[in-house]
């Protein structure tokens, strides 16, 4: 613990800032949406519940990084305070972030090339290093025709953009992306979610669909890992009810790319579908390869075409710089050859001991193994003080809580890395697991004296005795 912080246990105050008030229930909801004359001044009830959590030490986002984030981190948060200790917080799932191999290529495209492109894909944002990287990544999914986009964000909005049109149809996963899901209402009128991995609502949906408009254009969007939960769908079967529907699939490879299947290629390698002419592949390069930076994969020329025109964030975004495709380039090679699949197996060795040491406290991990490890805490309320605690104990890591993920269902996630040795992950674990038991604690504590205060004043009403949320 950073002995110039406050003493921990001692700084968060007996209100309902921890209980009612710290949870973003459906009443604290308000706070986002309310009803103001002014536009801005809708943001007045949002900023104090901010402001009060982080005057209580529960907010745990928008960090600063002091120094270099490896296995080991330090950061400042929004009130100044610091922390340092085990990071498993960064996105960085082949740990190549450091690797002399990619900042030698960074290094020559620096000296060599100009800083960045000097204008967006459909004018001169194109090079032959890119037509290079983009073939060599079409390669890699199988796939014919390859595109970068500046972003996995931009790739996969623009991906579904490219496809559908105002009088299309898009079936998606509910636990899809923001990317995902705003590139479907931006392209399309009828946009229906479907439980989250349940093919057979697919089938359904898709039937139903084919029987009132025969002739309709269909796409169906998936993901190969989702980052909340760390699970897969089976692919495989999906792309099955897409051609039996006549319906185009599209995937988001970004979290499974690099990191798992045989030679990096995620679920659609680890399923036996890459390459496949009815699908279609989005996916970022930020998580396996060190550097910003997405792109599409298709057999179907025209798709290319077609995101021209229509996805934005490739049409009027400049284009991806000489030293980031170099940098993916050389994460892509490393990812694909004997180094990447050592890494791959360490990673696999991690992310093993963390969800053993989890089970060894009697915590659940979400999903399959995967290099996203999330831990169910429960009630927001506990979650963020737990997150608080694990900072001061010597974890830097993030909590999600809703919106994000579903109500009462506040989980920590670990973002797993090659990177890190099994005794730091236990010690890692065994930090959340005293910090969900300590929160857990707390709360009941809390409960207890605002029972022991309504009943001195007298007030024992229903509503007034309503355990925290």
């Amino acid at each position: 613990m950073n002995p110039s912080i406050y003493e921990f246990e001692d700084k968060f105050p007996d209100t309902d800032l921890l209980t009612a008030d710290g949870v973003l229930n459906k009443g604290q909801m308000r706070y986002f949406n309310p009803n103001a004359d002014h536009i801005l001044d809708r943001f007045q009830g949002l900023e104090g519940w901010l402001r009060r959590r982080l005057e209580a030490g529960v907010f745990s986002h928008r960090l600063q990084v002091v120094g270099d984030p490896g296995t080991q981190a330090t950061v400042r948060d929004l009130a100044g305070r610091h922390f340092s200790g085990i990071n498993l917080s960064t996105v960085d799932y082949m740990g190549l972030s450091d690797h002399p191999k990619l900042k030698a290529a960074a290094q020559e495209a620096l000296d060599t090339k100009r800083l960045h492109s000097v204008n967006t894909g459909p004018l001169l944002g194109n090079s032959p290093d890119s037509g290079a990287f983009e073939t060599w990544m079409a390669r890699h999914m199988q796939h014919d025709h390859g595109m970068l986009f500046p972003t996995g964000w931009g790739a996969s909005f623009g991906g579904v953009a490219a496809i559908a049109r105002p009088d299309d149809y898009i079936l998606i996963d509910e636990y899809a992306h923001q990317s995902l899901k705003q590139g479907a209402n931006a392209s399309c009128k009828n946009v229906i979610k479907f439980k989250h991995l349940d093919n057979a609502e697919v089938a359904e949906r898709l039937a139903r669909i084919r029987k009132e408009a025969p002739k309709a254009g269909v796409l169906v969007v998936t993901e190969g890992l989702y980052s909340m939960d760390g699970d897969a769908p089976d692919i495989k079967e999906l792309l099955a009810i897409c051609k039996a529907g006549k319906a185009a699939l599209l995937v988001d490879i970004c979290h499974d790319l690099g990191c798992t299947g045989p030679r990096g290629t995620g679920t659609l390698g680890t399923q036996g579908i890459l390459g496949d002419p009815d699908l279609i592949v989005v996916g970022a390069f930020s998580k396996a390869f060190a550097t910003n930076g997405g792109f599409l994969t298709t057999s179907n020329l025209g798709v290319l075409f077609s995101a021209i025109c229509f996805s934005g964030p490739y049409t009027y975004s400049t284009s991806l710089s000489p030293m980031q495709i170099a940098i993916a380039r050389t994460g892509l090679e490393l990812a694909a050859g004997p180094e990447g699949d050592e890494r791959r197996a360490k990673l696999a060795s991690n992310i093993r001991v963390t969800r053993d040491r989890a089970a060894h406290h009697g915590i659940a991990a979400y999903g399959a193994p995967s290099p996203i490890v999330s831990l169910h805490v429960g009630p927001e309320n506990v979650a963020r003080l737990a997150c608080a605690k694990a900072f001061h104990e010597g974890l830097v890591t993030t909590i999600l809580e809703y919106p994000v993920v579903s109500r009462g269902k506040a989980r920590f996630r670990l973002s797993m890395s090659p990177e890190h040795d099994h005794a730091t992950l236990i010690t890692a674990v065994d930090i959340i697991a005293d910090a969900i038991a300590w929160a857990e604690t707390y709360q009941e504590q809390l409960m207890t004296r605002k029972i022991s205060s309504l009943e001195e004043a007298g007030d024992t009403s229903e509503g007034a005795m309503q355990p925290m949320p």
